[in-house]
């Protein structure tokens, strides 16, 4: 028999002279006992009494497709939080040396942004735009280009940076020479494409976004600041280490040379 803790035990014990069924569900707990009022550790160490009352109450809302808009933007918030502590894990790695240990950092980082994504997706998905007009009544001039952790990761990317080009140079290498012998230097070619991920990932989070704006109100529209959502567009221009796009097109030129161009089959000069 499973042992529960005290409290716990003394809460089912209140409840045990009442009939019990089979349950196939697996539920850990008897019926009536008070679920959700705090009382069990997971409870206490998740704070679920406080984080399931940050929404606003059902009675409340404004459309019945606010809680959809609300629960994925706080979630949000959350993982870029988790994001930018795994970053600043990343960044003390890379200062100590520890290469494989930041790019462990990293993969948690992206796959953060999968989520992310996923979430950008499910809201342009399932919210109409009648619905989202209604919503828009509670956000006041709220805009997501207000969100602190989307800030907070773009004035993240320099010190990123900043510190794998201190990297390189403690390791007398060039960014160039630990792609072309990255077997040489597999430890930062990963870091480097992990870096890479990141960007992509993040570019990929804001074209997605520019393509909900898209779907929900349209790129014609002002926002609620009285800016065209045009200006997100510019934002999608944006890269975090263009230095890592350019090196590519550097070798794409340099392989393009030498086969002179030409299409398959076609003579070399």
């Amino acid at each position: 028999m499973t042992n529960l803790p005290d409290d716990l035990a003394k809460e089912n014990d209140q409840h045990s002279t009442e009939v019990k069924h089979p349950d196939v569900t697996g539920r850990y707990y008897v019926p009536g006992f008070p679920i959700g009022e705090g009382k069990t550790d997971y409870e206490k160490y998740l704070r679920t009494v406080e984080l399931l009352n940050l929404q606003t109450p059902l009675e409340q809302t404004v459309s019945p497709e606010e809680p959809l808009f609300q629960i994925t933007h706080q979630a949000s918030e959350l993982w870029m939080k988790l994001m930018l502590i795994e970053l600043e894990r990343a960044l003390n790695y890379i200062d100590a040396d520890k290469i494989l240990m930041a790019c462990r950092c990293l993969r948690l980082v992206n796959d953060c942004q999968m989520v992310l994504l996923m979430q950008v997706d499910l809201i342009g998905r399932n919210i109409s735009i009648v619905e989202y007009g209604q919503i828009r009544l509670a956000l006041g001039q709220g805009s997501g280009m207000e969100s602190p952790g989307f800030n907070r990761l773009l004035e993240m990317a320099p010190r990123i940076w900043e510190r794998f080009t201190a990297l390189l140079k403690r390791r007398k290498v060039s960014l160039s020479e630990i792609y072309r012998d990255y077997e040489q230097n597999i430890e930062l070619h990963t870091l480097a494409e992990a870096l890479m991920d990141y960007d992509d990932l993040f570019h990929k989070w804001r074209t997605h976004h520019v393509a909900l704006v898209s779907r929900t109100i349209g790129l014609e529209a002002n926002s609620l600041k009285g800016l065209s959502t045009q200006v997100l567009q510019k934002g999608v221009k944006t890269r975090f280490f263009p230095e890592l796009l350019e090196l590519r097109s550097v070798f794409t030129n340099e392989s393009s040379v030498a086969y002179g161009g030409q299409p398959l089959g076609a003579s070399v000069p």
